[in-house]
């Protein structure tokens, strides 16, 4: 994936949902409701629509300075609520804990490349599950993982592409 995509899904992802700032349901795409964030600055412009509470998923666009354009696909989600409350836990503390690495990280994730970072008991992972570099297109796959033995409370895979 090239450095000014790379450069713009991280911005975008970064200052969109990791920092809460996006619209709920303002977009209706083909009758659905759904949230959304926009990014339009240095490095390109960004679009990213889904449709999630505990499990959803979306579609990311970007465009970086030169004209490349990319998109990321992406589903999955946490453990439901009774889960949760086992380990004492809420959907607001894995939503937060997402924020949290996605913000830390910024573009060194969901792209290319595998990353690892822990936050008190919560350990991120991603990693490349699938690269097909003759067309070119990578699958990932996203967790978080909670205290010990390692519970998985969310999961997501995406599916990044250039667009041609």
């Amino acid at each position: 994936m090239k450095a000014g995509i790379k450069k713009i899904l991280g911005i975008g992802l970064s200052g969109g949902y990791s920092s809460g700032n996006y619209r709920k349901g303002e977009i209706i795409r083909a009758g659905f409701e759904l949230d959304s964030s926009d990014y339009s600055g240095e490095g390109g412009k960004y679009h990213d629509e889904w449709m999630a509470r505990q499990n959803g998923g979306g579609q990311e666009l970007a465009e970086d300075n030169t004209g490349e354009k990319a998109t990321r696909v992406y589903a999955g989600g946490s453990l439901d609520q009774e889960h949760l409350e086992r380990l004492g836990l809420t959907q607001e503390n894995i939503s937060d804990e997402l924020r949290f690495f996605l913000k830390t990280l910024g573009a060194k994730t969901r792209l290319d490349e595998n990353v690892t970072l822990e936050h008190g008991e919560f350990r991120y992972s991603y990693k490349i599950i699938k690269n097909v570099s003759a067309i070119p297109v990578f699958v990932g796959e996203e967790e978080i993982r909670y205290g010990e033995p390692d519970v998985l409370v969310f999961v997501h895979y995406h599916i990044n592409s250039p667009v041609r």
